[in-house]
C-alpha cells in the first residue's frame, strides 16, 4: 500500500547516521523502472500475518531526472523512497510518579484551613484534626510509586538514489529505440522508532491500555513526555509543563479519569517529535532508557532484522539490474 504524501528531503550523510544502512551501485538501468521495482519490492515485505510496510513517494514528486531532454544526452538523478510500518506493541516503560499527589495537596490545604480557622476559634480538638490532615497530606503528597505505560515501535526504511543518466539507442531485433539509463549509487537506511503507545490494545497484548492507567499516572506521563521533548529541542521550542505543589493541587480543576485529555496531549507532543528525524531518534533513545532490558533487546533484534531486509533489498535489486539492465548500445 502506498501513501501519496511526499518523501522528506534527506542527504546521503543523513542516511549514514541511521541505525542500519547499506549501499548498492547499479549500472545501465532505466531509473523509472528501477524505482517502480524497488517500490513494489518494499510493499512485498511481510511480517508473520500481513504486509509490513506502506511506501511513501512517487515518481512524479520524488524522482528527479534533471536536464533530461532529447539531444541533451546526459542528466543527473536524485530520487527518494520511504517505507513505514504500522505501530506495533513493544512492551512497557516505567516512570516514577505520585499516585496520590493531588490528593495529598488537597488534604494539606484543607488541613491548614481547618487548623487555622479552628485554632483562632480556640477549638483545639478540630485544630488538632486539621494538623493530622496536614501530616497525612504531606505523606500522601511525597509518596511515589513506579508506574508502567505501553510502548510501541515503528520501523522506517529510507532510500536515496543518486547518479548520472544518459540517453542511449537500443537495438531490438528489427528496430531501434531511444531510452534513458542510469549509473547510480543507492543507499538503503533503516531505523526503529519508539513512542508512548496511546492506541487500542489487541486482545492478546498483556499490558494495560493507556485508557486503563490510573489518571494520576496518565497525567504525569503526559507531563513527562513534554519534559522529554524539552530536553531534546532548543529552548525556544520548549513546552515548559507545570509541576510542583500548585500543579498537583490544580489537577482537581481539570481531572480526567478517562485519560482522554492526557492522551491527546501525548499524541500532539509526539506528533511534533515525529516531524523531525533527528528529534525522533533522540526521543527513541530517551524512551529506551525507561524500558526493561528485554525490551531493549527486542529493539536490537528488530534492528538486525531491518539490516537483513536492507541487505536483501540491495542484493535483489542488483540481480534485477543484471537481468533487466542495458545489454546493447550504440
Amino acid at each position: 500500500m502506498a501513501s501519496d504524501r511526499g518523501v522528506p528531503k534527506y542527504s546521503r550523510q543523513d542516511l549514514r547516521k541511521a541505525t542500519r544502512f547499506t549501499d548498492g551501485d547499479y549500472r545501465g538501468i532505466n531509473p523509472r523502472e528501477f524505482y517502480r521495482r524497488l517500490k513494489r519490492r518494499l510493499e512485498e515485505i511481510q511480517t508473520k500475518n500481513d504486509f509490513k510496510y506502506e511506501t511513501v513517494g512517487t515518481q512524479d514528486s520524488d524522482l528527479d531526472i534533471i536536464s533530461e531532454e532529447v539531444g541533451q544526452k546526459t542528466g543527473r538523478l536524485d530520487g527518494r523512497l520511504m517505507a513505514e510500518s504500522d505501530w506495533g506493541m513493544l512492551g512497557t516503560g516505567k516512570i516514577e510518579y505520585k499516585p496520590y499527589g493531588p490528593h495529598g495537596a488537597l488534604m494539606i490545604v484543607i488541613g491548614l484551613l481547618v487548623a487555622v480557622a479552628t485554632g483562632l476559634a480556640e477549638e483545639l480538638v478540630y485544630a488538632a484534626l486539621g494538623g493530622v490532615l496536614v501530616v497525612a497530606g504531606i505523606y500522601l503528597y511525597f509518596k511515589t510509586e513506579t508506574g508502567e505505560f505501553p510502548v510501541a515501535r515503528k520501523d522506517i526504511i529510507r532510500i536515496l538514489m543518486t547518479g548520472e543518466v544518459s540517453e542511449r539507442t537500443i537495438e531490438d531485433t528489427d528496430e531501434e529505440r531511444t531510452d534513458i539509463f542510469a549509473n547510480m549509487s543507492v543507499i538503503y537506511a533503516g531505523d526503529t522508532f519508539v513512542n508512548v503507545y496511546t492506541g487500542r490494545m489487541s486482545s492478546n497484548i498483556d499490558a494495560d491500555s493507556f485508557e486503563e492507567l490510573d489518571w494520576t499516572l496518565g497525567r504525569q506521563l503526559s507531563k513527562t513526555v513534554q519534559e522529554w521533548h524539552d530536553d531534546i529541542v532548543s529552548s525556544e521550542h520548549a513546552l515548559n509543563p507545570s509541576s510542583g505543589f500548585i500543579d498537583h493541587l490544580g489537577a482537581w480543576s481539570n481531572r480526567d479519569t478517562s485519560n482522554r485529555r492526557y492522551k491527546n496531549t501525548i499524541d500532539q507532543v509526539q506528533s511534533r517529535i515525529n516531524g523531525s528525524f533527528d528529534v525522533r531518534l533522540a526521543y527513541t533513545e530517551t524512551l529506551l532508557d525507561e524500558v526493561e532490558a528485554d525490551v531493549r533487546d527486542d529493539v536490537a533484534d528488530q534492528q538486525e532484522a531491518i539490516n537483513a531486509e536492507l541487505e536483501e533489498l540491495s542484493q535483489e535489486m542488483e540481480v534485477y539490474v543484471e537481468r533487466e539492465g542495458l545489454k546493447h548500445t550504440q
